[in-house]
């Protein structure tokens, strides 16, 4: 399976429309990690795709709740915008949160630079900006694959 995973898009709901339109039928569902988890929102009434969100620092608590954990399968997946585990300072907080969660995987976003890695048996991935990448290069989103067999997760960066 796979799920569409966008952050901090800051206003830039034109392209969260368009990647609904294009990935509707190829993806099973939506997630958006905060700052303007409300730029997804809007688009509730006009897709069949679950939206799954999480606040961000910019955003406040009314729409989105600070964190989510979802299952997948056999796949549990830990949803945070970041802004509360110090991830300038490194990814430690981060990673023992995941962990003391029971998450195979841990999106993330605040920092607007794409990354994926895996730090002892837990999944990590931000999917970078789709509206104000502070890594010089275009903005992204993320792709993120669900093995249905065997809940192995893996994803992929694309740019704009």
């Amino acid at each position: 399976m796979k799920i569409l995973v966008i952050s901090d898009s800051h206003g830039e709901d034109a392209r969260i429309k368009a990647l609904l339109a294009y990935y509707t039928g190829k993806v099973r569902a939506v997630i958006h990690l905060g700052d303007n988890d409300r730029d997804l929102l809007k688009y509730q009434d006009e897709t069949e795709l679950p939206l799954y969100t999480v606040a961000g620092n910019c955003d406040d608590t009314v729409f989105s709740p600070r964190e989510r954990l979802l299952t997948f399968g056999k796949c549990k997946i830990l949803l945070t915008h970041g802004n509360k585990h110090h991830l300038n300072s490194g990814f430690i907080s981060l990673y023992n949160h995941a962990r003391a969660q029971q998450a195979s995987a841990c999106l993330y976003g605040h920092t607007h630079i794409a990354a994926i890695f895996t730090e002892g048996d837990i999944f990590f991935m931000n999917p970078g900006s789709i509206a104000e990448p502070r890594d010089h290069m275009p903005p992204s989103y993320g792709l993120l694959t669900i093995d249905d067999a065997t809940g192995e997760v893996s994803g992929e960066i694309i740019r704009l």
